[in-house]
């Protein structure tokens, strides 16, 4: 009896740890599920679970505890506000460096969470953050939800840049609390897009705009203010806090601009500091047990992709603009991801650029291969490893499954046929993609 018993909690256990992607990029934030099969091929008819039209709009990757799903919307009281495309958003003022001509729109907006069934895709609840017209304008190819909330055993936290909102609801709908951070503006009206991250009993909030350079940690169960950081290095950053779990220890990082910091994530101590160097702004940093992989690429010019190793203390910065620094493993030139955050298996490290593929070796950053992927478009989501096969999904809904482990081989896809810019979740079997129509569940 005792054995059996042992053999039903293992079984469950292992059900309860598969159901879970509780953050942005999965619930380790190393854009890695559990292993499970995936299908080989899927389109809107078929190897779909469900598909769910949303209310709304919003960037948001969903996220799973257990048997709910969680995306955030921004919900107008009149017309869609859908996003467009990347080819239709840079003939734009914004993307013209003219930022400042643009203005928000006279829609009132109700900032949502809402909470959907993962076997059926029912919506279970939607529960009010707040409600009013935005008070700065976003880039045409944003949306005013594309942070990602976090899921714990509590409950659901979500964060709306556009309002500076952060609230917490249980998993049943309830509001636990909330708190208002205030509405900041960015850099040429691009909008929001900073995701939370999460550790322990805290939730980390990364508030950098144009006015504002604040690192809150916040007690999940109320909402109060356990540390706050100030970063010395001002300016927008769309990057999400990384809670990175190393050999030699847990750290928080953040990053934007030409700068990177490092803290203790219960006590906001600061470990170590980097600047002089282009970071992640636009995309995320990644890392593995044993190093930390970030750069920064824009229109005008592509960055390094650096390797940092675990254990760094101090100011560890370069000299020289991009120069290798201390505790730097190495440095591969102008290969600095653009929109999408790198991935790395332990391995290996990918890189997604438009719709280019990078391979590098994790160890030393010897590239392994370069090769355009054959189908994919434009890339802005963020590549995922689901089993041994990293996920692409371009801005047009089309996906790829390219095996990570040997040279570069294609061992799925499948169209969708729906603009994607959200980072895709895997979870107990299943792939969540939300795209500006619809939710879909690939299984």
């Amino acid at each position: 009896m005792r054995l059996f018993a042992l053999l039903l909690l293992c079984l469950f256990g292992s059900s309860q740890l598969r159901a879970q992607y509780t953050q942005f990029r999965g619930t380790a934030a190393t854009g890695q599920s559990n292993e499970f099969k995936t299908p080989d091929q899927w389109s809107t008819d078929s190897n779909i679970g469900w598909k769910v039209d949303l209310p709304g709009s919003g960037w948001s990757q969903p996220i799973i505890w257990k048997d709910h799903l969680y995306v955030t919307a921004a919900v107008p009281d009149e017309g869609d506000m859908k996003p467009k495309n990347f080819a239709d958003g840079v003939r734009t003022p914004q993307s013209m460096g003219m930022g400042f001509m643009s203005k928000a729109p006279k829609a009132t907006i109700s900032w949502k969470v809402i909470c959907l069934d993962t076997k059926t895709g029912t919506i279970l609840w939607s529960g009010n953050v707040s409600k009013g017209k935005p008070k700065y304008a976003i880039h045409p190819s944003n949306t005013y939800a594309t942070e990602t909330a976090v899921a714990t055993e509590q409950g659901v936290v979500a964060f709306f840049g556009a309002t500076g909102d952060v609230a917490a609801f249980d998993h049943s709908g309830q509001q636990l609390w909330k708190r208002e951070l205030g509405a900041q503006p960015t850099s040429n009206n691009f909008g929001t897009g900073s995701s939370l991250a999460t550790d322990g009993n805290l939730v980390f909030v990364q508030h950098f705009t144009e006015k504002t350079s604040d690192l809150y940690a916040l007690d999940l169960a109320t909402g109060a203010t356990t540390w706050k950081a100030d970063r010395s290095s001002g300016g927008t950053s769309w990057s999400t806090p990384l809670v990175w779990e190393n050999d030699e220890r847990t750290e928080l990082v953040v990053s934007g601009g030409s700068q990177m910091d490092s803290y203790a994530p219960a006590t906001g101590e600061k470990l170590w500091t980097l600047s002089n160097i282009k970071a992640a702004t636009a995309c995320s940093v990644c890392g593995d047990a044993k190093r930390l992989y970030f750069g920064g690429s824009d229109p005008f010019s592509t960055g390094p992709l650096f390797a940092v190793k675990a254990g760094a203390s101090g100011d560890i910065s370069p000299d020289k603009k991009n120069a290798k620094f201390d505790f730097c493993a190495w440095i591969a030139d102008k290969s600095a991801p653009g929109m999408a955050s790198p991935l790395s298996t332990g391995k290996r490290v990918f890189v997604a650029e438009k719709n280019i593929l990078r391979c590098y070796d994790s160890e030393n950053g010897e590239r392994l291969y370069r090769t355009r992927v054959p189908g994919l478009g434009m890339v802005s989501a963020s590549p995922i490893l689901v089993g041994n096969n990293v996920l692409l999904v371009d801005e047009a809904g089309k996906g790829v499954l390219v095996d990570s482990t040997g040279e570069f081989k294609v061992v799925g896809n499948g169209d969708l046929g729906d603009t994607v810019w959200a980072t895709p979740a895997a979870a107990d079997g299943s792939i969540y993609i939300r795209g500006v129509d619809s939710l879909y569940c690939i299984r």
